[in-house]
């Protein structure tokens, strides 16, 4: 009886615009990844997420066409994102998401320019 490998995948979360840009080739070297588009219309909970890879500078917009006026909206993203991720994730975006809402800044324009520093242009931080 032949026994077959079973892989164990990670999966990834992507937020923002720009999948067709996205490749996991590099990160699935490491281990079998698989990227799993958050969309604008809700937050599933089926999958526990690796890491997160932020598409684009302005990748908010696409999940609160009123950012402007309130962060409530995206910090709920954000708690989400903390909540739905794997026990002892050595993800940086992770790790820069708790530290956002631990001290969140006192102005949107703040919580903006915190928001936009979680794309990485190179795709490869997660």
């Amino acid at each position: 009886m032949e026994l077959q490998k079973v892989k164990n995948y990670r999966f990834v979360g992507l937020l923002g615009n720009g999948r067709e840009r996205y490749s996991d080739k590099e990160l699935d070297q490491e281990q079998p990844t698989e990227p799993i588009v958050i969309d604008a219309f809700g937050f599933s909970d089926v999958y526990r997420y690796a890491g997160y890879v932020f598409l684009d500078p302005e990748w908010f917009m696409k999940y609160d066409k009123n950012w402007q006026f309130d962060t409530a909206k995206i910090d709920e993203l954000l708690v989400n994102l903390v909540k739905y991720s794997v026990k002892d994730s050595k993800s940086e975006n992770l790790a820069r998401i708790e530290a956002y809402l631990q001290s969140p800044p006192e102005t949107i324009e703040e919580a903006a320019e915190i928001w936009k520093s979680f794309h990485e242009p190179t795709l490869k931080r997660i």
